[in-house]
C-alpha cells in the first residue's frame, strides 16, 4: 500500500504546487520501481524452485518409466503364453498351473509439476524448457484410465484362476472369460509398449536451465 500525504505547509504558488506534485510523482515512481524489483526477484526465485523440483522429479520418473517398460515386456510374454494355454486343449490341472496374471507397475510422480501449475510458477519457465516435460505429464494423465483398466482386468483374471484352482477345475465359461480378459490385456500392453519409449525420451530430453 502506497501512502500519499498532504503537504505540511500551504501551497501558495504554481511553482510550489509543481514542486510538490513532482515530489509525489517521483516518490510514486520509486515505490513502483521497488515493488516491481521485489516482484521480479520473487518470480525468479519461484521459477528456480520450480525448475529444481521438476528436474528432480523427472529424474525419479525416468527410473519408474524404465521399470514399467521392462515389466510390460515381461507381461506381454506371459499374456501370450496364457492365451496359448487357453486356446489349447490342455487339461484343467495343466492349464491352471500354467496361467499367471499379475502386474507390478509404478505410478510416476507428479507432485512438483502440479505444485508449479497451482502456484503459477510453471508460467515463469520458458516453453522451450518444459515442452518435453509437458508432453510427459499430459501423456501420463491420458494413460491413467488405461493403466487402471489394465490393473483391474489383470486382478479379475487372477481371481478367476484362483477360484478355479480351489474348485479344481476350469469350466468353459471361465476359459471364455479369461480369453476375453487376456486379449484385452494384450491390447493394453501393446499401447504401453508404444507410449512408454516416447515418455522415456521426453524425460531424457528435458533439461531445465537453472
Amino acid at each position: 500500500m502506497i501512502d500519499v500525504h498532504p503537504p505540511h505547509q500551504t501551497v501558495h504558488t504554481w511553482k510550489d504546487f509543481l514542486i510538490h506534485m513532482s515530489a509525489i510523482c517521483l516518490g510514486l515512481l520509486i515505490a513502483i520501481g521497488l515493488e516491481q524489483t521485489v516482484e521480479y526477484f520473487h518470480h525468479r526465485h519461484q521459477a528456480s524452485e520450480a525448475r529444481v523440483g521438476i528436474q528432480q522429479e523427472l529424474l525419479v520418473n525416468a527410473g519408474i518409466i524404465q521399470h514399467n517398460s521392462d515389466r510390460i515386456a515381461i507381461d506381454q510374454q506371459q499374456l501370450a503364453k496364457d492365451m496359448d494355454v487357453l486356446n489349447s486343449n490342455a487339461p484343467d490341472a495343466q492349464a491352471l498351473s500354467a496361467l499367471q496374471y499379475s502386474w507390478f507397475l509404478t505410478r510416476p510422480n507428479d507432485a512438483a509439476w502440479n505444485a508449479a501449475k497451482t502456484n503459477g510458477s510453471i508460467a515463469l519457465i520458458a516453453p522451450r524448457e518444459i515442452g518435453a516435460a509437458n508432453y510427459f505429464y499430459l501423456s501420463n494423465d491420458e494413460m491413467t484410465p488405461v493403466v487402471f483398466s489394465y490393473m483391474t482386468d489383470m486382478d479379475a483374471a487372477a481371481a478367476i484362476v484362483d477360484h478355479a484352482r480351489i474348485a479344481g477345475r476350469l469350466d468353459q465359461s471361465e476359459r471364455d472369460q479369461l480369453r476375453s480378459l487376456t486379449a484385452a490385456e494384450i491390447g493394453r500392453a501393446r499401447v504401453f509398449s508404444a507410449i512408454l519409449p516416447y515418455q522415456l525420451n521426453a524425460l531424457k530430453d528435458t533439461k531445465l536451465d537453472r
